[in-house]
């Protein structure tokens, strides 16, 4: 199993299926999640006023290294040619209490299409430790993934990026690649990360980490098979996880039926006539044209209004 799946099968185990992994051999006792993120911030915010950005090249690869010299080198903390930026998260996991504060460094955001966490990418990452210690590196995707079985970290942060253009010149010696992409920095406090379990003998147990990345792809889904991509079960500013129009508990992404009328969301935009009879098969109407009701809410959305 190369590198680039290994680790994105640890991240899956840990995102979606921790309560089974707490009782194995690489977890330890649980801490309370308040006093361990206080403790990480601190650390965090250290490192950031530590340690500077020594280099971004042309492909945005940024090294990062000691504050040596504070009259020729900025800390990342101060430094203004990538400010850093901050984003406020709480864990989708109810027992995880604390409102994080997590940093990031945005190189570039990208010009193409914008994930969801809940959407497959195309990723080139380095993971390393505050301490420099680097546990995992994929310069070379060899395929998407989705970026729902990774750690809540990245489905926060990846979200804010861009994916780029995929470049493929017929007849050209030069192989495809990618142009305009999104790039960045995230640095993770554990309870965003993998917590109290350790992913590999370079990681302890409640591990700050920090992870330089490239977003060169989207690949948008419709999890819960609606009709609707995940990308348009929202109001364009609450994140899909938390958009639940008939507050059953159930996120639109994630529920059949978004409005709870007792009418599954797929009937409610299928375009009438088609699905009947030979050769016509059932077509939909993409999300812009789905007709709204009296109210002005699109008729999948407003439970006084359906088909």
């Amino acid at each position: 199993m190369n590198i680039y799946f290994r680790a994105f099968v640890l991240i899956s185990l840990i995102t979606l299926a921790a309560s089974c992994k707490k009782d194995d051999d690489t977890t330890v006792r649980l801490r309370d999640y308040t006093e361990q993120y206080a403790t990480e911030k601190v650390n965090i915010e250290e490192y950031l006023h530590t340690h500077y950005i020594a280099s971004v090249d042309a492909n945005f690869n940024v090294v990062i290294d000691t504050l040596t010299d504070a009259g020729t080198q900025t800390s990342i903390w101060d430094q203004q040619d990538y400010p850093l930026q901050s984003k406020e998260v709480q864990s989708l996991e109810e027992s995880n209490t604390p409102l994080y504060t997590v940093y990031y460094l945005m190189l570039t955001q990208g010009s193409g299409d914008q994930p969801t966490r809940a959407d497959n990418v195309v990723v080139s990452y380095r993971g390393t430790l505050l301490d420099g210690t680097q546990f995992d590196y994929n310069p070379f995707p060899s395929s998407a993934m989705s970026l729902a079985t990774t750690i809540e970290g990245w489905q926060e942060i990846m979200p804010l990026f861009k994916g780029g253009e995929y470049i493929d010149v017929p007849g050209s010696p030069d192989p495809a690649s990618f142009q305009n992409y999104g790039a960045g920095v995230m640095f993770l406090p554990s309870g965003l990360a993998y917590y109290n379990t350790s992913p590999s003998t370079l990681v302890g147990s409640y591990a700050s980490m920090i992870f330089s990345f490239k977003l060169y792809s989207v690949e948008y889904l419709d999890t819960d098979g609606d009709g609707i991509l995940n990308r348009y079960e929202t109001d364009g500013v609450t994140d899909i996880a938390h958009y639940d129009t008939d507050g059953d508990g159930t996120p639109n992404y994630r529920d059949i039926d978004d409005d709870g009328d007792g009418y599954l969301t797929a009937a409610e935009i299928q375009i009438p006539g088609t699905g009947v009879g030979n050769n016509n098969p059932i077509r939909y109407y993409d999300f812009d044209d789905i007709p709204t009701c009296e109210s002005g809410i699109k008729r999948h959305l407003d439970a006084s209004c359906h088909q």
